[in-house]
């Protein structure tokens, strides 16, 4: 009876798994497959995120500044025409004698020859787009790194998966074995029971997983701009091809040398203070309001404009004719200067204003210094632990792995207690966990430091990459 009542038993266990796999086969051919590895998953977010659209068409917006400003340079030209009718003839002495009824046309030419204000805009708007510049960049870095963090957290969550996966084949093993232990007498139907229940419980783990995937691919798909159900498979990442430094051998095994890790922090912050968008963009803005207080230095200095204008007039009535002839049409050109004298103080109280203001910016720029140099420090120092914590989990996952053997070993032949198999169990389960959470909390600090130091080595040249590395190297080895 009892023997009855396991395969039956047993039978609609595996055939629950078997029609959950099939559904689940089924629902993924009717859906949109697609193999992204991490460089392409970034790239697509790049070349499709509206957000950054939206950026590159503001950056194109701020660089017609520059062309509006340069306008100034250019030559203006108005054409003018006039339609008039009087009681009888006038004089203008621009125009001489005006027929009652005339018509005028003329044109008028102005060429600026020096501005202080129009040299000033022209070069400050430069540097503000330059600044703007950086701000896209600094934008584009946010983009990768979000890209970057949700193709992680997708693949992260995948793993969990296929750990409460192999789990809960451990659960069916550890429950055939108690099933041949209730045949030769050596268990109770209790113990069978306890059993079955913790193979429901690694059930219900695993449909909790699978949300979990489902909704970091969603994550994933909003960004690539792609349906949001569409069924995104990552490759796996690995420390020899997205550990940037730590890909290296060199600073691999001297990274737990505390002395060895204040170097590597010096040149992360070195590498960040150089590449910063928003340092950078801060100091074209330095740049910006440095020119501009010199341009209210500048106040006494005159400004020459170059004007010509020309104009005919014609009688529109015979009569009038004759008292025109003489004097039909009318030009003139010269250059003008502007020499301002006195503007009741504001021009000095501007220089005043100017200098404060660049004071100020030049404090803020220091404060966003040190802001920047602490993050990364402290960013550094975290993903430092999370490396060498890897290490630590991989050995500890073994330990848990040979531990369970032994445990389920003993207990298949009556040596060991159910307890004991739940508990070796359970902590190879944590201990599995437990080294994905430490790989991939490594992979996302790493990119938040990338992101920080504006430095991602998937987006530049293996050159630059190889470069970075081995000055790296050289300094961890103190080599001349």
């Amino acid at each position: 009876m009892k023997n009855q009542y396991n395969q039956v038993n047993m039978f609609t266990i595996r055939m629950t798994i078997i029609l959950a796999m099939l559904i689940s086969s089924i629902h993924t051919i009717a859906q949109e497959q697609v193999n992204l590895n991490f460089i392409e998953a970034v790239n697509r977010v790049l070349a499709r995120n509206p957000n950054l659209a939206s950026a590159e068409a503001s950056l194109e917006a701020s660089r017609a500044n520059i062309a509006i400003a340069k306008s100034n340079y250019l030559p203006g030209l108005n054409i003018l025409g006039s339609l008039s009718q009087s009681k009888e003839a006038t004089f203008s002495q621009t125009a001489g004698v005006i027929p009652s009824s005339s018509a005028l046309v003329g044109a008028s030419l102005s060429q600026m020859v020096y501005n202080e204000t129009y040299v000033a805009n022209t070069k400050i708007q430069k540097y503000l787009f330059a600044s703007d510049e950086e701000l896209y960049r600094n934008t584009r870095n946010t983009t990768i790194s979000a890209a970057g963090m949700s193709y992680i957290g997708l693949l992260f969550a995948i793993d969990l998966l296929e750990v409460q996966q192999e789990n809960i084949l451990i659960t069916e093993q550890n429950l055939l074995a108690s099933k041949d232990r209730l045949e030769v007498g050596s268990t109770d139907m209790q113990e069978v029971l306890r059993w079955e229940l913790q193979f429901f419980s690694d059930r219900q783990a695993i449909e909790s997983q699978k949300a979990a995937v489902i909704i970091r691919r969603g994550s994933l798909n909003q960004l690539l701009n792609d349906p949001i159900e569409t069924k995104v498979y990552p490759e796996k990442m690995t420390l020899k091809n997205n550990g940037f430094i730590f890909s290296s051998e060199v600073v691999a095994a001297l990274a737990n040398d505390e002395s060895k890790a204040l170097i590597i922090r010096d040149y992360m912050v070195e590498l960040g203070l150089a590449n910063s968008p928003e340092l950078a963009s801060y100091d074209q803005q330095l740049l910006a309001q440095d020119r501009q207080l010199k341009a209210d230095k500048r106040w006494a200095i005159p400004t020459f404009n170059f004007d010509a204008s020309t104009n005919a007039k014609f009688a529109l009535n015979e009569e009038d004719t004759e008292a025109t002839d003489s004097d039909q049409g009318f030009w003139k050109f010269g250059i003008t200067m502007l020499y301002p004298l006195v503007d009741g103080g504001a021009n000095i109280k501007r220089v005043k204003q100017s200098k404060i203001q660049l004071s100020a910016m030049e404090l803020q720029r220091n404060d966003l210094r040190n802001s920047i140099e602490q993050s990364i420090r402290a960013s550094m120092a975290v993903v430092i632990s999370d490396f060498l914590n890897i290490g630590f989990a991989a050995e500890q996952a073994e330990a848990a792995h040979k531990n369970y053997k032994l445990v389920y070993e003993a207990y298949y032949v009556g040596e060991s207690s159910l307890l004991d198999l739940l508990d070796a169990q359970n902590q190879k389960l944590v201990a599995d966990i437990s080294s994905r959470v430490v790989l991939y909390t490594f992979f996302d600090d790493l990119l938040a430091v990338e992101q920080e130091i504006g430095f991602f080595p998937f987006q530049e040249s293996e050159e630059n990459v190889k470069e970075v590395i081995e000055e790296l190297e050289r300094r961890l080895l103190e080599l001349p």
